[in-house]
């Protein structure tokens, strides 16, 4: 490959994948021709293209000498010193030439130069960063999608990824709690009134979080991971709730998780059409601030994939809770299958049936639950929004109440549809916004509720 056209010089150098193989080869070739400086940017570029860093190397040495503050020139050297393994001075370099740029064309070379600076040195997240740099500086769509092409391969082999989440929903309820204001209690003939807290709460809600993974080892069969993930929700309440529960706050409400997990990834049998997984966790809750309960769980899910694209599953996973509140212990077994299906026009349509049985002193934590619930995910953006979109029907049955003699019977209908607008994109992070409304009706009034939700977060867009 040749170069000829300037502008391209500075891109040229950074259009091949990170994957590629380094070439150090020390080929000498003489000039014995006077050449102006763009020409002499496009030998450089040329030389390192195919295969002569060292040339390139000393004839972007040149070009810095007559201009020390050449950006295609110092892009060229940094690129140059990367291939001969000089990498402290291509990352001094890169970044000289990144704080230099002057256009878009700039920006995208020297931060792609970083970036595979970066990753050839070990330093795949911070490679990553650069790139996110490089696909959001880049001068065409086709630049881009080579930033895109080198993010995926970094995040492929970095041991370590990490993501944080962030959403804001206004709710109807934050507190699960009943849209009754009365309720029949104890078998008795006559209503209760119940409390602000026991009531719905409308407000709004926050989420953060963070999960972290650790690729302990990888191999053609099978992956291991471990994974730390963090999170907490809280609450402001409305001007309507704060009149139902004066004394009430948001933070009440509060919900913080951490939990760190073994993952092991593989194949069963010597094929690739039966992949499993295993994942084994351990995690702690708060509520409201103080310690509510620490737990173990253990599952295992396998899949058969049928063709390209679609495959069944099943799991089973079992769960030991231990109390570190008022809250009783639990112990909980799970069933899940599933089938998930390509469709021609590259849509996807997942089926699911998931069944729980809890068991506990605690009548309500002792239940057996069934659940089922579809998934439908459109291929192409509509109108340049990603739609993905659910319904789910859960029925709970609680043999024993303390409120009845008859137990207590649930029935929940949950609904959410979520759109990513990806023609909105900062760095790779595009918004999105997820409508979500639920529905619980129960013979014990305490335990209906009715929530509407709209949630608003970001999401990386590769």
């Amino acid at each position: 490959m040749f170069l000829s056209n300037r502008p391209f010089v500075a891109l040229a150098l950074v259009i091949f994948t990170l994957s590629a193989p380094l070439n150090a080869a020390n080929a000498q070739t003489a000039v014995s021709v006077d050449v102006t400086p763009d020409q002499l940017r496009i030998m450089a570029a040329n030389s390192i293209v195919n295969g002569n860093p060292t040339q390139g190397y000393e004839m972007a040495q040149a070009l810095l000498a007559r201009d020390p503050n050449d950006v295609e020139a110092l892009i060229i050297r940094a690129r140059a010193a990367r291939d001969l393994g000089k990498l402290t001075e291509a990352l001094s370099t890169a970044r000289k030439a990144w704080f230099g740029a002057q256009n878009a064309s700039e920006r995208f070379g020297a931060s792609m130069v970083m970036a595979q600076t970066l990753s050839t040195n070990g330093a795949k997240t911070r490679a990553q960063l650069w790139l996110r740099r490089a696909a959001q500086n880049a001068p065409s769509e086709e630049f881009k999608q080579v930033a895109v092409r080198d993010f995926r391969y970094v995040q492929r082999t970095n041991p370590w990824s990490t993501e944080l989440s962030f959403s804001a929903s206004p709710s109807s309820n934050i507190n699960n709690g009943s849209t009754r204001t009365t309720t029949r209690l104890f078998d008795l003939p006559f209503e209760f009134q119940l409390s602000g807290t026991a009531r719905a709460l409308s407000g709004v809600q926050y989420n953060a979080g963070i999960a972290t993974r650790y690729r302990l080892s990888e191999s053609e069969r099978a992956q291991n991971d471990l994974l730390l993930r963090l999170d907490h929700r809280t609450y402001t309440m409305s001007s309507e709730a704060k009149t139902l529960a004066p004394n009430a706050k948001g933070s009440d409400f509060a919900f913080s998780s951490a939990a760190l997990s073994y993952i092991r990834r593989g194949f069963t049998g010597a094929g690739s059409d039966l992949p499993y997984q295993i994942e084994i966790t351990g995690g702690r809750t708060w509520y409201a601030q103080q310690p509510f309960m620490q737990y173990a769980r253990a599952s295992v899910t396998q899949n058969y994939i049928f063709r390209a694209g679609s495959f069944v599953f099943a799991g089973l996973a079992r769960e030991k809770q231990q109390s570190l509140s008022a809250r009783q212990d639990a112990d909980n077994w799970g069933l899940s299958a599933g089938l998930r299906l390509g469709l021609t026009n590259k849509d996807q349509l997942t089926l699911s049936a998931n069944a729980k049985k809890s068991n506990s002193i605690d009548a309500a934590l002792d239940y057996e639950q069934l659940t089922l619930g579809a998934r439908y995910a459109f291929a192409r953006p509509i109108a340049g929004v990603s739609i993905d979109m659910g319904l789910s029907i859960s029925r709970k049955n609680h043999e024993t109440s303390r409120f009845t003699r008859s137990g207590r019977q649930d029935k929940t209908i949950s609904a959410d549809v979520t759109g990513v607008f990806n023609q909105i994109e900062y760095f790779g992070f595009s918004p999105s916004l997820t409508l979500s409304a639920s529905q619980t009706d129960s013979n014990i009034g305490l335990y209906e509720s009715r929530q509407f939700g709209v949630r608003v977060g970001i999401q990386s867009s590769f």
